[in-house]
């Protein structure tokens, strides 16, 4: 855990049942399923590091959302750092020293020029050859779905994978689920049924409770912890909204939790207006939103096609009309299938906006 982070909510238990799972060969792989803002990033880095780093795992941490360009690129030469710095045998070092200067067709390139040329699955070949075992972390890898030309390096990380799973673990995040289950779940594609997939679990009351006594620790007054859950729960489960609430009434002790909560409803909702999406959006899209806001939806139940048809004033819909609708839906990346296959928002704000406002 972050050491100046004090409103950091842990979760090492959770975080070393993963480890575990991977550790002991449960499972090679994991994909963590979660719209953005639910803390996945947090979690990699302040629990599952940590908690691998404790049972002597080295760990590589690799995000595709934070580069503007060419990411595919950057993850070869920061994969290739990483082995670098951990590589201590004269093999692997021998093996490194070979590509700071590569001659190919006659032109000499220095090591950044000939990543390109080296595989990733080389490169993970070589990892699971130190002294400790190897754990990937890599965050919003469903953007490598989103790049043209990244077809053989996706097909080369899995191979590396699948050749040195024993030594070389992963723990795959991302924030579209769309994109994940386009580059896991295809069978035409290199990951088909290569990595477990779990839904990354949202906080609970206990995460509340917890930021209700820093509260209390650091101001001398107490928090409504249920009401404080039942506003986090308006507000989707996102972690970092509790947190401003908190901070807020932190900075102003006279500030209240509901002027505190209300107050950043108002700046999200601000922030993130979500009006233009809505009025460019087909009818029959809105009320299919709307449904799914408030509850669960079965979309090509009799029951809903006559419900939403009654709602808009047509006659019938047809299930070839709901299936296209909900094609329209995942493609403008509004919606997605969770890990246990039901529908649910891409965008947790989204969702909140729809409640309030309809």
């Amino acid at each position: 855990m972050i050491p100046n982070d004090p409103l950091y909510f842990p979760r090492a238990r959770h975080a070393e049942h993963l480890i575990n799972l991977l550790a002991d060969g449960i499972v090679n792989t994991l994909t963590l399923f979660a719209p953005r803002r639910m803390g996945k990033t947090q979690f990699l880095l302040n629990d599952i590091r940590p908690a691998a780093e404790a049972q002597h795992i080295d760990v590589f941490y690799f995000s595709f959302m934070d580069t503007n360009s060419h990411p595919e690129l950057r993850f070869q030469q920061s994969l290739l750092e990483f082995t670098d710095n951990r590589s201590a045998s004269s093999k692997l070092k021998k093996w490194l020293t070979s590509i700071e200067s590569i001659d190919i067709l006659g032109t000499s390139i220095n090591r950044q020029q000939a990543t390109e040329h080296i595989s990733v699955s080389e490169i993970i070949s070589v990892l699971a050859q130190g002294k400790q075992p190897v754990l990937l972390l890599l965050d919003e890898i469903q953007e490598l779905a989103r790049i043209d030309g990244t077809a053989p390096l996706i097909r080369s990380l899995r191979t590396g994978l699948d050749m040195n799973k024993t030594r070389v673990k992963t723990i795959f995040t991302g924030s579209s689920t769309n994109g994940l289950r386009q580059m896991f779940n295809d069978n035409k594609a290199p990951f088909f049924q290569f990595s477990h997939p779990i839904d990354f679990p949202k906080m609970g009351q206990e995460f509340t409770d917890f930021l209700a006594d820093i509260y209390r620790d650091r101001t001398g007054q107490n928090i409504d912890k249920p009401a404080f859950y039942r506003w986090f729960e308006r507000l989707e489960y996102i972690p970092m909204h509790a947190r401003t609430i908190v901070q807020d009434m932190i900075i102003n002790p006279a500030l209240s939790l509901e002027d505190a909560a209300a107050l950043r409803l108002a700046h999200l909702y601000d922030d993130t207006d979500y009006s233009d999406t809505w009025r460019e959006l087909k009818a029959l899209d809105r009320q299919i939103l709307k449904h799914l806001a408030h509850g669960e939806f079965s979309p090509y139940r009799q029951e809903t096609r006559e419900q939403l048809a009654r709602e808009m004033g047509i006659d019938a819909l047809s299930t070839s009309q709901m299936q296209a609708a909900m094609r329209r839906l995942e493609r403008a990346d509004l919606i997605t299938r969770d890990a246990a296959s039901q529908w649910a928002f891409n965008h947790p704000d989204l969702k909140g906006w729809i409640k309030e406002n309809f």
